[in-house]
């Protein structure tokens, strides 16, 4: 970001705003612009952020205009901004869209929201036809290349006259690049290095999942063998992330930067300077250090955690009070820690997960932060499957519910709810599946007599079928502590068709958790559409509870959604979904979905203890 004059500019409202949430699409771009536009309406949050990125390379390239008219310095922020949201985003732009809450990403401002409301509802958008069509296409495929920002590819193409990715290839192997003006025979080698890892696939496009990004950044503090602290979106505990980014407070910056560029893993180097260095690794992703002085550490670290909206709200602060912020502290104070930061501009401190420009400054200010739920407060795990026998729907588990129990007495926990699939229809008559739920029964019975903890809550997730029902007996179900129900086809039903699906489903009295409720697969599969109003209206009525999946391809219910059921009061559990042992660990990945939604100890049931657990369990309302 620039300094404070940027900071307080409204880049995003600098067009009219039109907006309409009806129509239908109509794909109608132009051949030369048709590959900026998905041909499937339903462009997920990756194709909308690379859309965008594109419109902030069309300004860059096209410049100020003419005088008298408004520069493009604050577009090129505002979508550069936007992009960068987007992919931030827990739940898809398209699913807000249609709710009518595109307003509550931060960094979309009116007139991009705008754009994207008749970008879904038509297939284009006529602003950014006409923006692009004013660029030369050839360009936007070299931006992949890393290294190559707008103006640079825009030079090539103009100069060499390229038409594709292939005639840079050629072009940096013919040595015509070399002799360009800013270029060299250097940027010639990185160019033509970048393209071929590009061209294998050793350069990703795609965000990593917070347990990747967290494993990288963790292999490398091992390796520096120093205190380091995650920055950026890994540190906010984003679903996705983007490059690994680590901070350092040391008197001795020499000697651990040079530690970091000499990391076993790295493929080569990227830049190197006084305050940090990056490098590429082999996995193709891009690892950043920065380092600082400890009396200085504490701004550093808040500037570079972000989020970008969070940072431009404190400046606007900071400038309210006459007061300039940046990373290495305010108006010549100098700040070893965020606390003590946040004091001195008068807020209380706010977690990392937090700072989403969603309210948390003004919530800080007037000490209503909320205290957000910990690891700690976790007494159990309410999402686990074993390899009971049960011949199941679904896959069933790799480990005993003994060598569950087990892993998880390792981790403290007071109980754990085996939540195996229900047996499948197509396999077993009713007598069949009531004879299995019986000797479910009976094994979970045999376990807690041992006497050893944690104990075992006999549990079940079944499938809701299309019409809304349980695919049990329900003289079966009976033979349970409870059930957990969850969508696992037919996805394609419209909004108000799934929302009665899962209300029938939730009707059942055994059935108390909705489980992974919106069904989607982080970068697979885009979850379905529920009316969340009814949904959580029925919940608050009935006692029922959602889950909060921490499967790391899953986190599900996304941030956004928790934040929003927080409010209203509905409980939420939260549950592992492992198939091994080894998977119990991933706890901590739930509880930072619902810290960055709000949530509290008091909003989740696996803060209670086994009598009020199992309690609410056998509850048949």
């Amino acid at each position: 970001m620039g300094e404070n004059k940027i900071a307080i500019a409204d880049p995003a409202g600098f067009e009219p705003v039109v907006s309409s949430v009806t129509g239908t699409r109509v794909n109608q771009a132009t051949p030369r612009i048709q590959a900026c536009y998905n041909d499937n309406i339903n462009m997920d949050n990756l194709e909308i952020a690379k859309l965008l990125r594109k419109m902030a390379a069309a300004y860059t390239i096209l410049g100020d205009p003419p005088a008298g008219r408004q520069g493009n310095r604050f577009k090129i922020i505002a979508y550069d901004n936007a992009a960068t949201a987007v992919e931030h985003a827990t739940s898809e732009l398209k699913d807000l869209w249609e709710e009518g809450k595109l307003d509550t990403v931060p960094g979309l401002g009116p007139a991009i929201i705008s754009h994207l409301d008749e970008l879904f509802r038509k297939g284009k958008s006529a602003h950014f036809e006409a923006t692009l069509k004013k660029v030369n296409p050839a360009i936007f495929p070299l931006l992949d290349v890393p290294g190559l920002g707008p103006k640079k590819a825009a030079k090539l193409v103009s100069q060499l006259h390229l038409r594709s990715l292939d005639d840079l290839k050629k072009a940096a192997r013919e040595h015509k690049i070399a002799s360009l003006e800013t270029f060299g025979n250097k940027s010639e080698e990185v160019i033509l290095s970048n393209i071929e890892r590009l061209e294998k696939g050793a350069i990703k496009e795609r965000r990593l999942l917070l347990p990747q990004a967290d494993e990288i950044a963790d292999e490398i503090i091992d390796y520096l063998a120093v205190k380091a602290d995650k920055l950026g979106s890994l540190r906010r505990r984003v679903a996705t992330i983007g490059d690994v980014d680590l901070a350092v407070a040391t008197n001795q910056p020499i000697e651990v930067i040079e530690r970091f560029v000499n990391y076993p893993k790295k493929v080569s180097l990227i830049e190197r300077g006084p305050t940090g260095a990056s490098i590429l690794l082999a996995s193709g992703r891009q690892a950043d250090l920065r380092v600082s002085k400890p009396r200085e550490y504490g701004a550093m670290l808040q500037y570079f955690t972000g989020s970008k909206y969070h940072n431009i709200r404190l400046r606007e602060l900071a400038l309210k009070k006459h007061l300039s912020i940046n990373e290495y502290g305010i108006s010549g104070h100098r700040f070893a820690t965020e606390e003590s930061l946040y004091k001195f501009l008068g807020l209380d401190y706010i977690e990392p997960e937090l700072r989403e420009d969603n309210g948390e400054i003004e919530a800080a200010k007037a000490h209503k932060l909320p205290k957000l739920v910990e690891l700690s407060q976790i007494h159990g795990d309410l999402q686990l499957h074993s390899n009971f026998d049960l011949q199941t729907s679904h896959d069933s588990g790799e480990d005993s519910m003994k060598e569950l129990q087990e892993a998880a007495q390792k981790l403290g926990y007071d109980y754990i709810g085996v939540t195996d699939h229900n047996p499948s229809t197509t396999k077993h008559r009713p007598t069949q599946v009531m004879a299995k739920m019986r000797a479910q029964k009976e094994h979970v019975e045999h376990l807690n007599s041992s006497g050893h903890l944690p104990r075992v809550i006999s549990l079940l997730e079944v499938d809701i079928s299309a019409d809304g029902s349980l695919p049990m007996p329900q003289n079966a179900l009976a033979q349970l502590d409870g059930c957990l129900v969850s969508v696992h086809s037919s996805f394609g039903m419209d909004k108000k068709e799934m929302t009665k699906r899962v209300i029938g489903g939730l009707s059942n009295p055994v059935a108390r958790i909705l489980a992974h409720p919106t069904g989607r697969i982080l970068q697979q599969r885009d979850g379905y559409e529920l009316d969340w109003d009814v949904i959580s209206r029925f919940c608050l009525e009935h006692d029922k509870a959602l889950e909060i999946n921490a499967h790391p391809s899953r986190l599900d219910l996304p941030d956004t959604l928790v934040r929003e059921v927080v409010k209203r009061g509905v409980k939420l559990s939260l549950g592992t979904d492992s198939h091994k042992k080894d998977d119990l660990v991933n706890m901590k990945y739930g509880v930072s979905v619902a810290r960055r939604g709000w949530a509290q100890e008091k909003n989740i049931i696996n803060s209670w203890n086994y009598a009020k657990i199992l309690a609410w369990f056998h509850q048949r309302g």
